[in-house]
């Protein structure tokens, strides 16, 4: 890149960011490295070293802060600190000396302008598309070297893949290190980005880094598909119960394909951009397009690679000796059978499927044995510098870091919330949850913090202080333990929240349907209680927040607005028999639709739209 042209990129993005640029001496990216020391202090068991590295980042973000106007990464890199300060705070190191700057400093006058909303008195101008724009210019300046290669030990051969590199900070374009380095020349070697070209890029980083098509999809795919026809889509088999002597894709064929197949075909970087994470991205297949054509196993990309046969490069898998004939019968009858998932949905990850089809075949006894044993296994990844204290009733087991007198007492309480959950659900003398559930109960909130990185890789979510679900072979029910005078009650209202949804989850219903009815059992639990008539307050302030109806479904709507909302939705028509009703024909193969609709008199989507119609605004 020419010095005139990095000169005229610098500008036109001055311009672009009027008001955000920063003395020369604090640098965002100087005071990220700091802050990413201390866990590579830490690692290397250097307390001391990691304190001073956070320490010189504070005095960045000092510096920063009292800028006239705060510079664009600055929320960002605060939330950075806490985390790192956190963490020296785990280890055991004093940090009472390291004050975070607040993330609002008082210095700020105006947020810089979001290029994606229009200045004043002005129009936003066309939205950036990643299919249509970022991909095809990505392809054609990086395609070789980072698409499909992986030069430098960097790759972005998705969209999913670009953002876990880190290379790109949604909100931040000019702090991001893609934009950053080619700003510097540095990249493209030998080739030339234009000014109209960053300012794409900013734009679309600065509008939130959003994915308009698959983002699992090859990038190459991607640009393609920008000009080209669009493909056919891939019909996915819907869950259908099995009929005597059909292969079980959750019992026969995942089991092969996760001790075969996902070291190279798994989340993170995949052969040739084909995971083996759900049936669906199993059927749709990688760069080379569709690996399984439903009912025709012969013409399936699957069956030739594991016979070697009719293919181009080499057998699957690669490295190890060929699958026996035996289980690649087995795939190959599953797919000529339909490709039908029998447990949970074709987007559920196949280490829950696995886990499904495990829960199906093991006794009660034997179920509660693996899972409780998968729960302390699973803490040992969320705080592994801390042994839990752990206390089992019957089917609850609590796993906790919680005073042992007080865990005590709340191991007590669960068992009492889960008989009452068994008497109005009619299960009588059966299990809430086959093989049991985990309870996870935290002292502080950064320690509760860590399960939602653990399981999920990401933040918790702002305004939650519970959650629930499945990973692997644990249902699990997860909270922050409550102190103060009330405490008691509002533990258990939190477990009978917690619980309910964790019993739901297992049976692999929806997260939304999981979340609001645990809120709404939880709300009839102490209908009079001071937090249940703070939640019905906030109710229908909480559909405001939602962004639509569809995006509550979908589960993309602000997690905590979508509690509200959801308990209060199902509160108005959650009744014992009409819940029980819809769990016994779920149970025995009705799909989820027809069984709400049949014992709430009404589809999802219709009760929801009139229940929100009602209590908008009040």
């Amino acid at each position: 890149m020419s010095r005139c042209l990095r000169l005229a990129l610098t500008g036109l993005l001055l311009v672009i960011t009027a008001g955000s640029v920063i003395a020369a001496d604090v640098s965002p990216r100087d005071i990220r490295t700091q802050i990413d020391a201390v866990d590579k202090l830490l690692a290397t068991d250097q307390p001391a070293e990691a304190s001073a590295a956070l320490a010189d980042a504070i005095t960045g973000l000092e510096a920063m802060a009292a800028l006239p106007r705060p510079h664009v990464a600055f929320r960002f890199l605060v939330d950075r600190a806490e985390r790192a300060r956190r963490k020296l705070e785990r280890a055991g190191v004093d940090v009472a000396r390291l004050v975070i700057p607040s993330s609002q400093p008082p210095a700020a006058a105006a947020q810089p302008q979001n290029l994606a909303q229009p200045a004043a008195g002005g129009e936003a101008g066309p939205a950036v598309s990643f299919s249509r724009d970022v991909a095809p210019f990505l392809v054609s300046s990086c395609g070789r070297c980072h698409v499909a290669g992986r030069k430098g030990g960097f790759q972005m051969a998705s969209h999913q893949q670009l953002m876990q590199s880190l290379k790109v900070s949604p909100g931040m374009g000019q702090q991001s290190e893609l934009v950053e380095v080619i700003l510097s020349g540095d990249m493209p070697p030998g080739g030339s980005v234009s000014p109209q070209q960053v300012k794409m890029l900013v734009t679309w980083i600065d509008s939130g880094a959003a994915c308009d098509a698959d983002p699992t999809a090859d990038l190459m795919t991607v640009a393609r598909a920008a000009t080209a026809e669009p493909p056919p889509v891939v019909a996915l088999p819907k869950p259908l119960p099995l009929k005597p002597g059909d292969v079980s894709f959750a019992s026969d064929v995942v089991p092969i394909l996760l001790a075969q197949c996902v070291n190279c075909h798994g989340q993170e970087d995949p052969e040739a951009n084909y995971r083996m994470t759900s049936l669906e991205s199993l059927i749709r297949g990688g760069r080379t397009g569709p690996a399984v054509v439903v009912g025709k196993s012969a013409e399936s990309l699957l069956v030739k690679k594991l016979r070697g046969e009719g293919i181009e490069g080499q057998r699957m898998p690669l490295g190890k000796d060929p699958l026996p004939a035996d289980q690649i019968a087995l795939i190959a009858r599953w797919i000529d059978q339909g490709a039908r998932i029998d447990l949970r949905t074709p987007t559920t990850g196949l280490e829950e499927v696995a886990a499904a089809g495990r829960s199906q075949r093991l006794s009660d006894d034997e179920l509660v044995r693996i899972r409780f044993a998968a729960g302390e296994k699973l803490w040992g990844r969320i705080i592994p510098d801390e042994p839990p204290v752990v206390e089992k009733r019957s089917d609850l087991c609590l796993i906790s870091n919680l005073p042992p007198d007080r865990a005590e007492a709340v191991a007590d309480t669960a068992a009492s919330v889960a008989d009452g959950l068994r008497d109005d659900l009619g299960l009588e003398d059966e299990p809430l949850v086959k093989g049991g559930i985990v309870i996870y109960g935290f002292r502080k909130t950064y320690d509760y913090a860590e399960i939602w990185q653990v399981v999920s890789g990401t933040d918790r979510p702002r305004g939650l202080m519970g959650h629930s679900g499945v990973t692997g072979d644990v249902a699990y029910a997860a909270f922050v333990v409550p102190t103060g005078d009330d405490s008691e009650e509002v533990t258990r209202l939190l477990l009978a929240e917690q619980i309910t949804a964790a019993a739901l989850a297992s049976r692999g219903l929806p997260e939304w349907f999981c979340r609001s009815v645990g809120r709404a059992m939880a709300m009839r639990e102490a209908p009079r209680s001071q937090l249940v008539q703070e939640w019905k307050r906030q109710a229908s302030t909480a559909i405001g927040q939602l962004g639509s109806a569809q995006d509550f479904f979908a589960g993309h709507a602000d997690p905590a607005a979508s509690a509200l909302a959801g308990g209060g939705f199902m509160a108005t028509i959650l009744g014992n028999a009409k819940l029980a009703q819809f769990l016994t024909a779920f149970d025995q193969g009705v799909p989820f639709e027809e069984a709400f609709t049949q014992a709430f008199r009404g589809s999802p989507a219709a009760a929801f739209r009139v229940w929100a119609v009602r209590n908008a605004g009040r």
